[in-house]
């Protein structure tokens, strides 16, 4: 039973076979405040426990039907009555009967004939017991749910004695039976991991010695072969003279911790997908080497390295694929790297090279303690000749080769970031040099960094500023020599530069993601110059404008077509989008969607430079195409040149097949003009007709081809 409601008056049940013994009990306890049930034997009184669950029970022994001993044992025997407080009450006082009544369940023990008010008096003192005892286990209850919730177990340890106690929730945790525990600093020792139980005597020995409470870590080892981690936290208890009488303790487990702990390190210092230290945790060991290498004049470098064209196989074969890819180009990493023991050793015990995944296709690679600067040029080479194989990744054979920059220590920067940025430097040198090669970092090559860094940012600027123009480029009918059309050529006045060539600041653009802006840019300018030479009176001609990858598989196409046509009034059918085979073949079934929404505006589309990339004539069927142009490749020493005059006939053969309009690029003198004008190609565009020229010379063509026409008809 829980105890007394404090709110009402206890109720006490006196169990006796003579009506008059319970009349006396009644009248005495009804004074002193209680409520008072009866009952005439020992069976009678179950019946009536079960109805009014009585605070209390005086219980007479000698009773007919069930007697107060039997009664006793079986209320004992029940969940609720395990705790009710008893009090026999009887005329036998002889030692058995008395043991006999505690063995059975009493409480306590009372002779008759009894005071009255000794009595009332006897039982308040017990109700008062057993309030105090239902609240004591009440809170050992919660204390012990607390426990098992927090999974927390304590314990006590006496010195003088060698006795060490451990809670039942503490065996619980460590996996064995509360009376399988020995009891001794021993026992719990031997519960302790090997590797750290000279850590955990120690603690509690310098408890009793330097009398400091200790928190400590410490792994249990479960007897099956299991371990977790548990918190431990002690102090000790003193006596009046100061003197250490037991050392008390708690003993947390923190596995979940310790697991979270370790997650959040990985997450914070580990790169996700290949399980490579990332940026932070490069920097950290690099920062850790460096301060070795200063203090024993050592060298150590820095590999940096980037995946060439990374990006195509990544829109090409999906981001899947790429993930995969990167995954399996760590793991060949590592392998490389591992053997570079050879060429390198460790500032600590261990491996002699630091790998990482900086972000995207870029790793590092750090080596201490080189021996001389060419050793890393060696490691460098081996890592070239790794990723050389081809992969298999999900059917797909994959060929990757990648650039390789090298900064060394101290020559080469003497802080993190300088080493890195050396590198890197290094790296874009060696992708200017081809790519799939190596280089080490100079100073000729931190000139050439900075001043493309410059021109990236006055690029920014000049997008800002519209300090870009466009040059246009005529398109001709080859038999009437008319002017349909103008192909839309950017160029940007740099303030200090002068003019500069799409050669110059397009690879910077399309690396920085730029491109797409200037794109928009360059669509708009010509869109505008279309439809003012119209309104000027000029025979419209189409406006032919180049698309980049980024743009044209970026989601902003359609929607940037739409609104420059509406805001510029140009017809639709004036605009010409010209793409490469290259961008028109990658995710073809998306290009094809892409070009289908393009004609739907009315946007006419081509092919550029035809011929120099790959291209499956069963998916460029498909395409909703209006032109192919020959590249200007395939003009090259026509007539004289054998090849390219069969290759241009057949791309000639092949277009018209496909009712599509063939322009040839590159056109120079009225030779070559001759045979693509026999060939059949329909239109041309070169020197021989005009370099590209600012909108005020273009003009002067088309009023030249507009008295001509003029001339023509009134002729």
């Amino acid at each position: 039973m829980s105890g007394v409601d404090e709110t009402r008056a206890a109720v006490v049940l006196v169990v006796d076979d003579e009506a008059m013994i319970r009349l006396f009990v009644r009248e005495a306890l009804e004074q002193a405040g209680f409520e008072v049930c009866e009952a005439s034997n020992g069976a009678h009184a179950l019946e009536q426990f079960a109805v009014r669950r009585p605070d209390l029970i005086i219980m007479d022994v000698v009773m007919p039907v069930m007697d107060g001993f039997a009664a006793c044992m079986k209320l004992r025997e029940s969940v609720e009555g395990k705790r009710v407080p008893i009090l026999v009450m009887t005329a036998l006082d002889d030692e058995d009967s008395i043991g006999r009544a505690y063995a059975y369940g009493a409480t306590d023990f009372i002779a008759k004939p009894t005071n009255a008010t000794i009595l009332g008096h006897r039982v308040r003192y017990m109700l008062r017991g057993s309030l105090t005892l239902n609240a004591l286990l009440r809170s050992e209850a919660r204390l012990g749910l607390a426990q098992r919730i927090a999974k927390i177990g304590n314990w006590e340890w006496h010195p003088a004695t060698g006795r060490f106690l451990a809670s039942p929730e503490l065996c619980r945790l460590m996996g064995i039976r509360s009376q399988d525990f020995r009891e001794t600093k021993e026992a719990f020792l031997e519960m302790v991991h090997v590797d750290d139980r000279d850590l955990v005597d120690r603690a509690l020995q310098s408890i009793l010695a330097e009398r400091k409470p200790c928190d400590i870590d410490h792994r249990i080892v479960f007897q099956h072969g299991g371990e977790f981690t548990v918190n431990l936290q002690a102090e000790a208890v003193f006596d009046d003279q100061l003197k250490v009488m037991t050392i008390v303790g708690t003993a947390k487990d923190i596995s979940e911790r310790k697991r979270s702990e370790r997650e959040i390190h990985r997450l914070a210092y580990y790169d996700s997908l290949t399980g490579l230290p990332n940026r932070v945790l490069f920097k950290d060991r690099v920062t850790q080497a460096l301060a070795h290498a200063r203090r024993y004049r050592s060298t150590l470098a820095v590999l940096f390295l980037d995946l060439d064209r990374f990006k195509v196989i990544n829109d090409t074969l999906g981001h899947n694929i790429g993930d995969l890819l990167l995954k399996q180009v760590a793991d060949r990493l590592a392998e490389s790297v591992r053997h570079s023991d050879s060429v390198s050793r460790s500032v600590e015990k261990g491996e002699a090279h630091e790998l990482a995944r900086l972000g995207g296709d870029e790793f590092t690679v750090l080596l201490t303690n080189i021996r001389q600067v060419q050793d890393a040029g060696m490691v460098a080479r081996r890592i070239l000749e790794s990723l050389a194989r081809s992969f298999l990744i999900d059917g797909h054979e994959i060929s990757v080769t990648t650039s390789v920059g090298i900064a060394i220590f101290p020559t080469d920067g003497d802080s993190v970031d300088q080493l890195l940025k050396s590198s890197d430097v290094a790296m874009y040198q060696a992708k200017e040099r081809g790519r799939n090669n190596a280089q080490f970092y100079s100073a000729t090559m931190n000139s050439m960094a900075a001043e493309r860094l410059e021109l990236e940012n006055d690029l920014r600027k000049a997008l800002e500023h519209h300090e870009l123009t466009v040059y246009y480029q005529p398109q001709v009918d080859i038999r009437s020599k008319r002017i349909v059309g103008a192909e839309a050529l950017v160029r940007w006045h740099h303030p200090v530069r002068g003019l500069l060539m799409p050669a110059v600041f397009l690879p910077v653009a399309n690396e920085t993601g730029m491109i797409r802006k200037l794109d928009e840019a360059v669509l708009g300018m010509a869109c505008r110059q279309g439809k003012a030479w119209q309104d000027a009176g000029y025979v419209p001609i189409r406006m032919s404008v180049n698309v980049s990858n980024s743009f044209f598989h970026g989601a902003s196409l359609v929607s940037a077509v739409s609104r420059t046509l509406e805001e510029t009034q140009l017809g639709p059918e004036f605009l010409e989008l010209e793409l490469t085979e290259s961008i028109a073949m990658r995710h073809v079934e998306t290009s094809i969607e892409m070009l289908q929404e393009l004609r739907a505006i009315g946007v006419r589309l081509s092919i550029d430079d035809f011929g120099t990339g790959y291209s499956s004539l069963s998916h460029l069927q498909r395409f909703p195409l209006n032109m192919l142009k020959i590249d200007q490749s395939f003009a090259c020493d026509v007539p004289h040149n054998v090849a390219n005059v069969s290759i241009s006939r057949a791309i000639v053969s092949l277009a018209h097949s496909m009712n599509l309009t063939v322009l040839v690029e590159g056109v120079e003198h009225e030779e070559q003009l001759k045979m693509f004008r026999e060939q059949g190609c329909d239109e041309a565009q070169g020197h021989y007709f005009g370099r590209p020229m600012p909108a005020e010379e273009f003009v002067q063509c088309l009023t030249r081809v507009d008295a001509e026409r003029r001339g023509r008809q009134a002729a």
